[in-house]
């Protein structure tokens, strides 16, 4: 009886404080989670294979989180919009896909963890943390998740996170100037198609910062390009939906980079990046260029300017992430 009663003080808790990314209030169940800097993967040997652990690596990111039912033991989240980032061979890599997890119990609370992940152009995996005790209160969360049970080859991911307060969910529209075009670019002999203006928006939430590097997730992209000459018209626009990475900063010029995972109409999620590119200086507002990543002669280039919305703001003494 204990155990269900925190379970429903946790999750009215959970309900009441956090929400979606534009404006997480009472009228929402969902949570917009951000990984801790105790969020790590490895890659490797495990016990009791004699091999080290080869790859290491931070992870940085954010996760929604929804319930999805209550069983009289054990209340279920689906996990879903995985949006985190891994360094491996220098290079920052998505890991994405989605999930459950349950926490709850009959005399101890106990919790796990499971999820269907892509890392980079792998093939996806199921990871799952199997049923183990709650090392942390409950909306916190903090195990570790695994495809092999960490035994001998796998690999393996440590996910320390918690809600994200929602005066640290930005929210952002994309203004005049913003475009999509579809088309032929550079030195092949094909026409580059009309650009279509784009309008939606989206939210910044910040991220482990560096000294030098200021981070941040890119978080519920929904834009829509419509056609110039029917503008408004929903039967003839495109719609955008994805996540992503903001980052700017540098040591002697100020430059930013929008890397992202969007799809665009029916198409599967694909990886838009504008690479190091010169800007940030004007932060908040954001003017970046982002395209197709390995595209070669057809390419879908989205134009991006956007300043930040308006919103009430609720006070918070959380971090970004730093604890």
């Amino acid at each position: 009886m204990r155990a269900a009663l925190l379970l429903l003080i946790a999750g009215a808790t959970l309900a009441a404080g956090t929400g979606t990314a534009g404006a997480q209030t009472a009228t929402t169940t969902q949570a917009v989670y951000r990984l801790s800097k105790d969020s790590d993967y490895q890659q490797g040997c495990f016990a009791p294979c004699m091999c080290p652990v080869m790859i290491s690596s931070g992870v940085t990111g954010t996760f929604i989180l929804t319930p999805a039912g209550f069983d009289g033991l054990f209340t279920t989240y689906a996990v879903t919009e995985v949006n985190w980032i891994v360094s491996l061979n220098g290079t920052d890599t998505f890991v994405t896909g989605s999930g459950t997890y349950k926490v709850g119990g009959e005399f101890a609370l106990q919790q796990e963890l499971a999820l269907d992940l892509q890392v980079g152009d792998g093939a996806v995996q199921h990871f799952d943390s199997g049923l183990t005790g709650a090392t942390a209160p409950f909306p916190d969360i903090d195990l570790t998740i695994s495809v092999n049970k960490q035994t001998c080859f796998d690999t393996v991911f440590r996910v320390s996170a918690s809600p994200v307060p929602p005066d640290q969910i930005r929210p952002y529209r994309l203004v005049a100037g913003s475009t999509f075009q579809r088309g032929c670019f550079g030195a092949c002999a094909c026409a580059a198609g009309p650009k279509l203006p784009i309008a939606g928006t989206f939210a910044l939430v910040p991220l482990v910062s560096t000294p030098l590097w200021n981070n941040y997730a890119v978080i519920n992209v929904r834009w829509r390009a419509f056609d110039s000459s029917t503008a408004g018209l929903s039967s003839s626009s495109i719609p955008v939906r994805g996540f992503g990475e903001y980052v700017y900063g540098g040591e002697f010029a100020l430059e930013q980079r929008m890397n992202l995972m969007l799809s665009v109409d029916k198409s599967a999620p694909t990886h838009f990046d504008s690479g190091l590119a010169p800007g940030g200086g004007s932060f908040p507002r954001i003017d970046v260029r982002v395209s197709i990543v390995g595209a070669g002669c057809f390419d879908t280039i989205i134009d991006i300017h956007a300043e930040p919305r308006r919103m009430p703001i609720r006070r918070s003494t959380r971090t970004n992430g730093d604890s």
